[in-house]
């Protein structure tokens, strides 16, 4: 197996979109600050500001219009340590609760709408009602944190009771931290950074209505499928993999055999759901039974 073979392999043998999106922002980040340290020892700081430009979404429209790709890869690039440190513990932790509950491909969804949302609504503000930002001038804008809002917000509408443990100090549920983010952002607006507080609007908003959506609690058809972007285009098989499929089968036929028919269990109602997760918000996830926690897995298929 060649060196790239190995980096595919890894990168592909867990499906987890919360790991594959970490993975990318961060080598995109190491990736960055390594260009801009050879650029301003080779050139100027300012040479070195242009050439990472090129992966940030500016405010005016008709820059923009000349680099479109930005409304993807800004979402992948960060401004230091911090930032991305930041967006990265948020999506691991809170974004493990929302994956418990949705499907891989809702979970791409909320990331990259939320994101692509908090990018419209940066443009569209900056463009149409400059007055909101005080009229302010040409500027760019990078990071993951309304794709990480969105994933926060969508959490908090869908298990708002679910209780985590902060600093293993205290409990807190998810609805008041989505809260304090959300509200910092609007009290917050005018004292700067105003792209990174309409994207984290713009993804805050996408998130808790994709939700909605989903369960039904709203009608439009405002939501498109967004596909995996990191989609293994071929598949190194593990044989251990094989090993492991063939013991399912087995058992899937032993235990069909038995029954003398093959099952084929229901759509779960939405009450049935709303009460597993009111049970999930009191006890938590571990409380729960395997036959309610294979019904939370088939209504978010």
């Amino acid at each position: 197996m060649t060196l790239w073979e190995r980096i595919q392999y890894e990168f592909n043998k867990n499906s987890s979109p919360i790991r594959k999106l970490i993975l990318v922002n961060v080598a995109i980040f190491l990736l960055a600050s390594l260009v801009f340290g050879v650029a301003q020892l080779y050139g100027s700081k300012e040479q070195a500001k242009q050439l990472l430009s090129i992966l940030s979404i500016p405010s005016d429209f008709p820059s923009f219009i000349k680099k479109p790709w930005t409304l993807v890869t800004y979402m992948f690039m960060h401004s230091g340590i911090r930032h991305i440190a930041g967006n990265m513990l948020m999506l691991y932790f809170l974004g493990r609760i929302l994956l418990d509950f949705q499907s891989n491909r809702n979970f791409y969804q909320i990331y990259f709408g939320g994101g692509l949302v908090g990018a419209g609504l940066y443009l569209l503000v900056f463009n149409l009602f400059p007055s909101i930002v005080g009229g302010a001038g040409l500027s760019e804008m990078v990071g993951a944190s309304g794709a990480v809002l969105s994933v926060v917000v969508a959490t908090a509408v869908l298990v708002p009771n679910y209780e985590i443990f902060l600093f293993g100090a205290f409990r807190l549920k998810v609805k008041w931290i989505a809260v304090y983010l959300v509200l910092a952002d609007i009290l917050f607006f005018g004292n700067g950074n105003q792209g990174g507080h309409l994207a984290h609007i713009g993804g805050a908003l996408f998130g808790g209505l994709y939700i909605l959506y989903i369960q039904g609690r709203i009608g439009l058809n405002l939501f498109r499928r967004i596909s995996n972007p990191f989609k293994a285009k071929y598949t190194i098989v593990d044989e251990r993999d094989i090993l492991r499929q063939r013991t399912v089968k087995t058992e899937k036929k032993s235990s069909n055999s038995t029954t003398g028919r093959v099952n084929s269990p229901h759509k779960p109602r939405q009450e049935e759901v709303d009460a597993i997760l009111d049970k999930i918000g009191q006890s938590g996830y571990d409380s729960l039974s395997k036959e309610e926690k294979d019904l939370l897995f088939r209504a978010s298929e």
